[in-house]
């Protein structure tokens, strides 16, 4: 009986000792494996959102455009008797002939530093027409005023909306490059640029939202990154950057007519040309010499499935119209589908290129877009086409 007793307190003891060994040995096992959502989120070597704008935000410039705008006014409103007998404005000075004038026309972007020595890629939307490009860079250290300086254009390349421009300095931060084939959907995404022209090294983050979008502005076809990071007016040529802090495209455009659509050019699509740009300007001009008739519009294909699921018919979605453009003067307008043009159907963007291609300057011809689930037929003149060459 004793000995019965006396196994079974050893058998309760060493059952006791070996669940405390056990709880503690899970006690440092969870340790070990403490869960937190930030690392479980975050790549080992991914930077925090503080860290990537203070890489990142130095590499990025706000750039002011400045063009020369010419009109004709209507001359003056005051009556001259000699009007209705020889024409409006016979007998100066009672009646004034139309006059050219001249104003300045203020515009802005972005552009991202590539390299010490002063080369910045921008977008050549942002560039093209002017007279003077004005540069604001941040300080290297995010501390202290901007400096400013005039910049040249080294070379621009219009199908592919890419420009690269050159100030005079030293000592710049330059953005480092990802590979961008290598992207997923769900990546962290963060946008610095110039939203609205004041905003100089604003910072908005999102995730790629697609891969691949093709946005087409006039003749301009970009297989996009999609970005639900906000971007806004001036954030154009500015850069979009990964959780590393590394450049992965230059902002594009923005969906004006659906919130948080942003678009990106990858930067596989211009590594090679800005480095010819740079390097060897000549070897471009036979591939960038040309001239192109450009509307005003930035596009994208409304395709069968997309018509069917909601309710809209196949055709060219305009997604925004530039201002003072042939497209504006004809009434067109951000969400209008345009489905004819000169009398042909169009179903896609190549479709509405193509015939734009076949159109003379100065030439009215018609243009058929849904708006709003009604047919609506307007008239646009064909304007002169812009040339496109690179420059030295």
């Amino acid at each position: 009986m004793r000995n019965t007793t006396f196994i079974r307190r050893i058998t309760a003891l060493a059952v006791a000792l070996a669940l405390v060994m056990t709880l503690s040995l899970a006690a440092a096992s969870a340790e070990d494996k403490h869960f937190s959502v930030i690392e479980a989120a975050t790549p080992e070597d991914a930077l925090s959102m503080t860290e990537i704008a203070a890489k990142c935000r130095p590499s990025v410039v706000a750039i002011e455009i400045e063009s020369k705008v010419t009109y004709s006014d209507s001359g003056s409103s005051y009556y001259s008797p000699f009007d209705m007998f020889f024409g409006y404005g016979y007998g100066y000075p009672y009646g004034r002939q139309p006059q050219q004038r001249e104003y300045t026309q203020v515009g802005y972007g972005s552009g991202v530093i590539i390299s010490e020595d002063g080369y910045i890629v921008t977008n050549n939307h942002v560039i093209s027409g002017a007279d003077k490009i004005t540069v604001y860079v941040l300080p290297a250290d995010g501390e202290g005023e901007e400096e400013t300086y005039e910049a040249s254009v080294v070379g621009t390349s219009e199908s592919n909306d890419i420009a690269v421009i050159k100030i005079d300095a030293k000592g710049l931060v330059p953005a480092a490059f990802a590979d961008s084939t290598q992207l997923e959907i769900g990546e962290l995404a963060v946008a610095i640029g110039n939203p609205t022209g004041l905003i100089h090294g604003s910072v908005t983050a999102g995730i790629i939202s697609a891969l691949e979008q093709e946005v087409t502005i006039d003749d301009v076809t970009i297989n996009a990154i999609q970005t639900d990071a906000a971007v806004n007016p001036g954030n154009s040529g500015g850069g979009l950057f990964d959780s590393y802090g590394n450049l992965i495209g230059v902002v594009y455009a923005r969906n004006a007519s659906t919130q948080n659509i942003g678009y990106a050019i990858p930067i596989e699509n211009f590594k090679e040309l800005i480095t010819t740009m740079i390097n060897d300007p000549e070897a471009l001009e036979d591939q960038t010499k040309g001239s192109q008739i450009m509307l005003g519009i930035t596009i994208t294909d409304v395709n069968e499935t997309m018509a069917e699921q909601y309710q809209m018919p196949v055709g060219v979605y305009i997604i925004e119209v530039s201002q003072f453009s042939a497209a504006e003067r004809a009434g067109l307008r951000t969400g209008d589908i345009i489905t004819g043009f000169a009398g042909e159907e169009v179903k896609t963007a190549d479709d509405l290129n193509a015939v734009k291609a076949k159109q003379t300057p100065g030439d009215v011809v018609e243009v058929v877009v849904d708006r709003n689930g009604k047919e609506t037929t307007l008239e646009i003149v064909i304007p002169q086409p812009t040339e496109v060459e690179t420059t030295n």
